[in-house]
Parts: structure tokens; C-alpha cells; sequence
């Protein structure tokens, strides 16, 4: 059975209009799901509610439009969907021009575009949903869905159906993890010196306290601006003098965010061929074959040789 919240609904206000077919939609699936404000209960806060409900959530439908990319809001509900290994979906009901920081986020993340394809963008969400959600059945034709979430709730322990739908649902769960290339760049959810938690995004990576007025910054921007003033540093040191997790830093390498300066004789081999690359994990030439991107076995060790 589908947990409590199955989808986690996150989107800009200004969308609500587009955001109600959507959820007619899941209602007419049979997935439950979390949105708010109206699930938020009296007396609580955004900011204790939406993460509990992120982690409770077992699918994050990301609703892209230009006003949800410019919400500082829907970007703390991508970075706490990352740091919970949540599945996202983005589904562009308007078309949008992704910024450098959502292109961070949604690396390699399939989207489904309403904007472009509205024929079909909805029957997409839904085999989606169905594929990420094993244990949500499909309805047989002329059944409601909660009339086969009925019959799931009555099986017995034993019954050989419930036992295929809990090893299906078990084996998504373990590649689920891997399913977004992207879930390391921590943004700041509250001010590092005052502890506010009403933070500006005024550029990419750097959010202002409305409080004190200090800049906060991702892990991302925190290692460029370290890396401004110490030049090449191994990621020891960076971790060191920074506090960003070696693994986050050695992420960005694998991923060509950070690069060896051209002027140090620091090289890595390529995963592949063994070529000398100053980013990422395969040289030019090896990415072009994909017999050798899939092979390719990085061993992360970059940061012992600077």
C-alpha cells in the first residue's frame, strides 16, 4: 500500500490554478499526496512541516514554471528532497529557461514538459508515477483505484500477489537512490550567525539574512569562494578549512564542476583509458564511446596527488 503521502507536491503559488489539475489528476489515480499551506495544521510552521512531509513523501513532483525557479522556497524543498534521496519529477507546466542553479539540481532528472507536450504530459506523469510507485496498483478497467488499494489492504501475509509487490517494492527502493545524478549542493535553510530562516536568494549559491544582512553560502559557492583565495588546494584541506564533506567536493570534480588548474602538473587518469584529464572521470575521447563510459570505474582519488 502507497504510504500516507505518497507525492510530495512542490510549486510557486502564483501556479495554484495549474496545480489543482494536477492534483485532480492524482485523485483520480488514487495517489495521495502533501501540499501547502492547507496541510500544514494550525498553529505550525512551513519550516517544520515541509521537510517532515518531504521525508515522509515517497515521490517529489517538482512544478516548473519561471515562478517556481525564482521561489526560494521550492528551492529548499529540491535541496531537502535531494539530502532524503527522493525520486523527483519535474513537470514544466509553463516553459522555462533553467537557471545555472536548478540545471544543478535536476542534472540529468527526466522532465516532463506539459509546456511542449500537452497531449501527452499527463499520461506520461501518470506511467511515471505508477513505474516509481510499484506497490500503487494500476486499476483494472472498471475499477477505481481506491477499490484495488481496498483489496491490497485485505491480503493475507501469505498471499503470493502481496509478496511479488513487496520484493518489486523493496528493488526500487535500492535504485531509487541512484535515480537523480544530482543530490549533494547543500543550500542554507537558516542564517549561520543569527540562525534566522528568512534567507534572500540575491545571486546563485549566496542568500542573504533578511535579519542581520550577512551572506550565506551553498557548499558549492563556499568551496569557489575558498578556492578564489587559496588557489589549487587538495580536497583534505578544502574539507578542512571549509567544512564542506570530502565526498560533496570530490562529487563536484567528478561531476566537472571543479577542475585541476591548468598551471599544476596534477593530473588524474582517466577512468577508461588512463589519459591524463584535469575533470570528471573520463577524457573527450573516451565519452564519445559508450562501451567505455559504461565501464569506466572512478576511483577517487584525486585529491592525494595535489
Amino acid at each position: 500500500m502507497a504510504q500516507e503521502h505518497s507525492v510530495f507536491i512542490s510549486y510557486s503559488s502564483r501556479d495554484e490554478e495549474f496545480v489543482k489539475r494536477i492534483v485532480k489528476q492524482l485523485d483520480s489515480m488514487g495517489v495521495s499526496y502533501w501540499k501547502a499551506p492547507e496541510m500544514i495544521p494550525a498553529g505550525s510552521s512551513y519550516a517544520r512541516e515541509i521537510p517532515k512531509a518531504i521525508q515522509q513523501c515517497s515521490l517529489f513532483l517538482l512544478v516548473l514554471s519561471p515562478m517556481s525557479q525564482d521561489s526560494i522556497w521550492v528551492e529548499k524543498e529540491i535541496d531537502n528532497a535531494i539530502c532524503n534521496r527522493k525520486t523527483i519529477i519535474p513537470f514544466e507546466i509553463r516553459e522555462v529557461v533553467i537557471n545555472d542553479t536548478f540545471r544543478f539540481y535536476l542534472n540529468n532528472v527526466q522532465m516532463i514538459s506539459y509546456a511542449r507536450n500537452p497531449e501527452r504530459a499527463f499520461e506520461q506523469l501518470q506511467k511515471q508515477i505508477y513505474q516509481i510507485l510499484p506497490d500503487l496498483q494500476q486499476p483494472e478497467p472498471g475499477k477505481a483505484p481506491q477499490q484495488v488499494r481496498e483489496a491490497d489492504r485485505n491480503m493475507e501475509p501469505g498471499d503470493p500477489k502481496k509478496r511479488v509487490l513487496t520484493a518489486i517494492s523493496s528493488g526500487n527502493n535500492r535504485n531509487r537512490s541512484n535515480s537523480n545524478a544530482l543530490r549533494m549542493n547543500r543550500i542554507p535553510l537558516a542564517c549561520q550567525y543569527c540562525g534566522c530562516k528568512d534567507l534572500e536568494n540575491i545571486t546563485i549559491g549566496t542568500y542573504r539574512c533578511v535579519r542581520c544582512g550577512r551572506d550565506n553560502y551553498d557548499d558549492f559557492q563556499t568551496i569557489r569562494n575558498y578556492l578564489e583565495k587559496a588557489g589549487a588546494t587538495s580536497a583534505i584541506v578544502i574539507e578542512r578549512e571549509t567544512g564542506v564533506p570530502r565526498r560533496i567536493i570530490e562529487y563536484f570534480f567528478r561531476n566537472e564542476y571543479l577542475e585541476i588548474p591548468k598551471s599544476s602538473s596534477v593530473r588524474v587518469p582517466c577512468a577508461a583509458c588512463g589519459a591524463p584529464i584535469r575533470t570528471g572521470t573520463l577524457c573527450d575521447k573516451c565519452k564519445a564511446d559508450p562501451q567505455k563510459k559504461q565501464k569506466a570505474d572512478y576511483k577517487g582519488k584525486w585529491h592525494t596527488l595535489w
